[in-house]
């Protein structure tokens, strides 16, 4: 393992740790949530139950009619055991369930089909052969090195 590697996992846990101090930790998985949310509530309470937040220790669900809203207050205990479970914590404390009414849900947040290109930098036209010119124990010439790697390995693979 390079020193490379141990100082970013060290920085990994020191921004985890920063985010779950500040509450970023729950957020993370709610969103995690309400990207699985047919999978955590499963056939029976999904069609009826339409994330549509929090407030504190209050689980917000949307119904589509009063009909689903009066059945999804049977199912309370089973939501709040469900999320509780999947979130690792028992943070919420209570469900309510309103009536849709034009509310926006968090579908959007369901995971997309759509793929994220990250952007890919040219390979410069003159790269490699500066290495004879630079001191070897540099760490420029280390960074260097792995930089006309990268682009060695692009074109292979």
């Amino acid at each position: 393992m390079s020193m490379y590697d141990i100082h970013a996992r060290d920085l990994r846990d020191a921004m985890r740790r920063l985010l779950e101090e500040r509450g970023g930790g729950l957020s993370l998985q709610l969103i995690r949530l309400w990207q699985q949310w047919d999978d955590v509530m499963g056939p029976d309470i999904a069609p009826l139950a339409i994330p549509l937040g929090h407030r504190k220790h209050t689980l917000i669900v949307g119904a589509e009619d009063n009909m689903a809203q009066q059945e999804l207050t049977y199912y309370t205990m089973e939501i709040l055991e469900r999320v509780n479970q999947f979130i690792g914590d028992d943070h919420f404390n209570r469900v309510q369930v309103d009536l849709l009414m034009g509310k926006t849900d968090l579908a959007r947040f369901k995971a997309s089909s759509h793929t994220v290109r990250r952007w890919q930098p040219p390979k410069p036209e003159n790269l490699g052969g500066l290495e004879e010119l630079l001191d070897p124990e540099s760490p420029v010439t280390r960074c260097y090195r792995k930089y006309v790697k990268y682009f060695e390995d692009k074109t292979k693979g």
